[in-house]
């Protein structure tokens, strides 16, 4: 998938919003996820601005995200700086899902956006685990399906609405995600500039 879009628990930690921003995860059995990855993995924490993944560069790290927040990220020679294609956060899956299974390099980065907790496996194991059982097979199909809606719904938004449209409906359905994550990286979401958003929402104030 693109950076245009995430793919991506002590769930008590989990910050919430009125819908999840992780839509790739409607529909999944999340709690089947972190038990299979807690029985295959380990507790990994993140520095702020520390990659998880690196553009480039092969990665089989598949995870779910138990604190703080992730971000998809990639720099865009052409307009001289980095687009954000979206965030993770806690109770999401994380990964560069499905090449991480085959270890294939990576078309973003994905790095901590303040200091964060992920429990992580090695990808390479899923396609033996989906063959070996149904119910990890339907689950990994599930994913890709809802992660393809997002992307749908994603790519929709950004051709079909107004950068306020965008604005609107983004903190309309995650009130508390300009607590979370720094003006510049909305904007970079948002894929406008930050002197753009502070116009926007000065203007929503009146």
């Amino acid at each position: 998938m693109s950076y245009l879009f995430v793919m991506s628990g002590i769930f008590c930690n989990f910050v919430l919003m009125n819908r999840s921003f992780n839509t790739h995860t409607e529909g999944i059995d999340l709690e089947f996820w972190h038990d299979l990855i807690k029985s295959h993995g380990r507790l990994v924490v993140c520095k702020r601005n520390e990659l998880l993944c690196r553009i480039g560069e092969p990665s089989t790290v598949f995870g779910l995200v138990l604190s703080g927040y992730f971000r998809y990220d990639g720099f865009v020679p052409s307009h001289d700086n980095i687009l954000i294609g979206g965030f993770t956060f806690p109770g999401a899956l994380v990964g560069n899902y499905p090449d991480c299974m085959e270890n294939a390099p990576s078309p973003f980065n994905i790095r901590a956006g303040r200091k964060s907790e992920i429990m992580v496996m090695d990808a390479s194991l899923l396609p033996k685990i989906y063959d070996s059982n149904p119910t990890a097979c339907r689950q990994g199909r599930l994913l890709m399906e809802q992660a393809y809606k997002s992307l749908r719904m994603r790519h929709i938004d950004l051709y079909a609405k107004s950068p306020t449209e965008r604005y609107v409906d983004l903190v309309k359905q995650h009130s508390q995600i300009e607590q979370l994550v720094p003006q510049k990286e909305i904007a970079a979401y948002l894929q406008i500039t930050p002197v753009h958003l502070c116009r926007i929402r000065k203007e929503q104030r009146k």
